[in-house]
């Protein structure tokens, strides 16, 4: 079979199968280094990584073939002490070794003080009726400690998604906080200007929002990181501002529009009907020499959103920043003209209130 129709029929199973099971514990969203732990030095050896859906799937990919992506369901979700900290899983795999497949499978959970979750002793099968701690030399255990595990796209295990320059200082905390996460907010989601509206509370009084932004970031790497960062949040609006750094980079108008085509039906697999919104891209003065491109983009991309989906919306905010010559406004930015200062984010936060009063 042709890799892109494997990797389509996986997707489909991975996002889509037994929607009838369980819901995943808020506590194990997302992504973690799957490693074995030494009690003596307490040091981690990664084995794998496991991704958690929301949807009571989830999956493994192991460091001796991470090409090959286990998946796996929860039948049953049992919180044995109440107070969200030791659980008891019965699974089923559909995808992985023979040896497990379509059979169920038992297991225990215990959240630890660390931010880790560590294996009870019996599994495969096996279960006690309540978590026993595995005395061996070594302990298995799901970590967002360490800072040197490899984690790739289960979906697409070519894509390392920790080899940026994010992991350490960004993408790694908001894993580590993702089990206290806000759910069910207005998520804003991108670069830097995104990271700098350090007001979002202020200016949105009546919402609850969560500012998921991270510095320098593209449109491609925001494409890249959202199930890793986003997903899991559980949105209640998403508001996207990214794509002006592909075209510093020299990225061209339409392979800003490819990306995008990418990233609004990835969003829609998880959340069909959730409002979208995109943040045009702005007229910065340091960048003066790509508005040209840049006015391509947004123009691309506001005319896919009015052919190709509905519950997106356009925030066109470009005309506002400009001067009656057509110029950047550089009064509404900072010294360096590429980054806002508070007179920009009143012309952005009138854009998105109004955007917001007209979804909910």
């Amino acid at each position: 079979m042709h890799l892109r129709w494997i990797i389509l029929l996986t997707t489909f199973i991975v996002v889509n199968a037994q929607s009838d099971l369980p819901a995943t514990p808020l506590f194990i969203r997302g992504l973690w280094c799957l490693a074995k732990r030494s009690q003596s030095t307490q040091a981690y050896t990664q084995t794998g990584q496991a991704f958690f859906y929301n949807n009571g799937t989830f999956t493994f990919n192991y460091l001796d073939n991470p090409s090959s992506t286990w998946i796996n369901h929860f039948v049953a979700v049992n919180n044995t002490d109440g107070s969200g900290g030791t659980y008891q899983f019965f699974t089923m795999t559909t995808q992985g070794s023979s040896q497990y497949l379509n059979k169920t499978s038992c297991f225990w959970l215990r959240r630890l003080s660390n931010g880790d979750v560590v294996y009870g002793r019996q599994s495969n099968g096996s279960c006690t009726p309540t978590f026993e701690n595995d005395t061996s030399s070594e302990t298995t255990q799901y970590t967002r400690n360490p800072t040197t595990c490899r984690l790739i796209d289960d979906e697409n295990t070519n894509l390392v998604l920790s080899s940026t320059s994010f992991e350490t200082g960004t993408l790694l905390p908001f894993d580590r906080r993702l089990p206290t996460a806000i759910r069910q907010g207005v998520v804003f989601y991108g670069s830097s200007s995104i990271v700098m509206w350090n007001t979002l509370a202020q200016d949105f009084p009546d919402y609850t929002t969560l500012n998921r932004g991270f510095g320098g970031s593209t449109l491609v790497e925001c494409f890249q990181q959202y199930k890793r960062i986003a997903y899991p949040l559980e949105p209640s609006v998403f508001i996207i501002y990214a794509g002006e750094n592909d075209i510093a980079n020299g990225q061209p108008a339409v392979a800003l529009q490819t990306v995008f085509r990418q990233f609004i039906p990835l969003i829609r697999r998880f959340y069909p009907h959730i409002p979208i919104a995109f943040i045009s891209l702005k007229p910065s003065p340091s960048r003066i020499d790509k508005m040209n491109q840049m006015k391509d983009a947004n123009n691309r991309i506001r005319d896919d959103i009015r052919l190709l989906y509905p519950g997106v919306t356009f925030i066109d905010i470009w005309g506002d920043m400009l001067l009656p010559d057509g110029q950047p406004n550089r009064d509404l930015f900072l010294s360096d003209m590429l980054h806002m200062n508070s007179k920009g984010y009143v012309i952005w936060t009138k854009a998105v209130a109004n955007y917001l009063q007209s979804v909910f």
